[in-house]
């Protein structure tokens, strides 16, 4: 018995080690449990797996360009996203049921459906969420604690993120930034405008 406790302490010591994830990917057909990840270069790449959860801590950068689909809890997607430290998200498509922003973290949103955003900060002059949506975007029953609706500026498709207001730190709404502004579109339809008129 003293022989096999040592083994049985070093395959689970060696199954930890050598996760799926150790090569900085979660691809089609791998889903993760407790994912933790801490480094900025590599970033953590998930494309086409799926992890109940996702810590990104220290300066950890998460890029998520897929995920296994339909959103289940153990099977598939990415369940929860947590973001702490200085953190940074790239959100390109997938589903996600939560994603939690913490103070000096950004995150960006360009794609996919994500359900709940929880952002757990005091609110600045500088946003720490940035959503890619085309305009005619609102908040959510013209509610800005509800959550934000819009489609998204890549693909067109429709997004409803419901907010979670931690009054602790400030309502969400006031660490989203959505791009791009009215101005930077009114610019841009000027722009081509003027280069219509050159031709």
């Amino acid at each position: 018995m003293r022989r096999i406790a040592p083994l049985l302490l070093l395959a689970c010591c060696t199954q930890v080690m050598f996760a799926g994830y150790s090569d900085g990917f979660i691809t089609a057909g791998e889903y993760e449990f407790g994912v933790t990840w801490r480094t900025f270069d590599p970033p953590l790449i998930v494309d086409g797996g799926g992890a109940y959860d996702i810590l990104v801590r220290d300066n950890g950068r998460l890029i998520v360009k897929s995920t296994s689909t339909p959103l289940q809890r153990y099977v598939s997607g990415v369940y929860d996203i947590l973001l702490g430290n200085n953190a940074q998200l790239l959100y390109l498509g997938g589903v996600t049921e939560y994603i939690q922003i913490g103070q000096n973290t950004t995150a960006t949103l360009k794609g996919g459906s994500i359900n709940y955003i929880k952002t757990m900060r005091y609110p600045s002059s500088n946003e720490n969420v940035f959503i890619y949506a085309r305009d005619g975007w609102s908040w959510i029953d013209n509610d800005p604690l509800k959550g934000i609706q819009g489609n998204w500026l890549d693909t067109g498709t429709f997004f409803s993120i419901e907010f979670i207001n931690d009054f602790d730190y400030g309502p969400v709404w006031q660490n989203i930034k959505v791009i791009p502004e009215p101005a930077t579109l009114l610019f841009i339809g000027i722009g081509s405008l003027l280069l219509r008129r050159r031709k």
